[in-house]
């Protein structure tokens, strides 16, 4: 089965509505459905399905969230951050199966974005000052995520223990997966005091270095992801935390270890990545 993406003769869902489906941890987004585009452009259609993408600013970055193609004009978001200070931008495409089960994807939609409401006032004033002080004291950083799937490294993956079979490897940095990470987005985070530790290594005393950080984003980091600062220094990400307060999101709390200069790490492909 083959996937074409983002044909621009092919027209794209219109009429995006976006509805709490539930409660204020689901939405709904509906869209009208598709009609069969011409018969000079596809043929041989068998069935229209659709793909949702989502972001969190209009002209940001937009990633697909459903796993599987969707038969109908409807989804629900599952996981939909009820900060007031979040907004959920959606776009969605046409998916065309032709007579040879292969799909088709048309263009993208235009955005549609349903905004959540607090009317608690102390909550408004807390994510303010929180807003203000990530802006005036945090930095940009390049978030790259951890692979779990895709083309197997064929240099030192183990298919008896599935994994990785060499940590130190230049071409999946450990995770078993070529390429290692994927590049997502720029976010702010603001660096905390370095905790200072002794650790013991195979041959020697280490002196471990692991600053504390936190941002105000509402995609949950996750451990083993990549944070480059602007300086060009790689960070780990051990650990997190995740604030809440009355079920609303304050903001995660990291725990992170910078990468030795000479790790293989330091040869990820890099690319420019936008803010979320």
């Amino acid at each position: 089965m083959n996937l074409t993406i983002f044909q621009k003769q092919l027209p794209a869902p219109t009429n995006l509505m976006i509805s709490f489906a539930r409660d204020n941890q689901h939405l709904a987004i509906t869209w009208d459905e598709t009609r069969t585009p011409d018969k000079n452009l596809v043929k041989g259609i068998k069935k229209v399905y659709y793909n949702i993408y989502k972001g969190h600013s209009q002209n940001g970055l937009f990633m697909k969230i459903n796993e599987n193609p969707i038969p109908f004009n409807r989804f629900e978001d599952k996981h939909v951050n009820i900060n007031p200070n979040i907004m959920n931008w959606y776009k969605v495409s046409s998916l065309y199966l032709d007579e040879n089960n292969n799909y088709i994807e048309g263009e993208l939609s235009k955005p549609a974005t349903f905004k959540m409401r607090n009317t608690d006032f102390w909550f408004h004033k807390i994510n303010e000052r929180n807003y203000w002080i990530l802006q005036n004291t945090g930095m940009l950083f390049d978030l790259y995520t951890r692979k779990y799937s895709g083309d197997v490294c064929p240099h030192c993956y183990d298919d008896i223990r599935g994994r990785a079979g060499d940590n130190s490897c230049p071409y999946c940095f450990g995770t078993g997966f070529l390429g290692g990470y994927d590049p997502a987005y720029q976010l702010l985070i603001r660096l905390k005091p370095v905790e200072q530790a002794l650790g013991i290594s195979n041959q020697m005393f280490v002196n471990e270095n692991t600053p504390g950080a936190w941002t105000i984003s509402d995609s949950l980091l996750m451990n083993r992801d990549i944070l480059i600062a602007p300086d060009g220094v790689f960070y780990q990400v051990l650990a997190r935390h995740v604030n809440h307060a009355g079920g609303f999101l304050f903001h995660q709390e990291l725990r992170l270890r910078a990468f030795d200069p000479e790790d293989p790490i330091y040869q990820l492909k890099r690319t420019t990545l936008k803010p979320l």
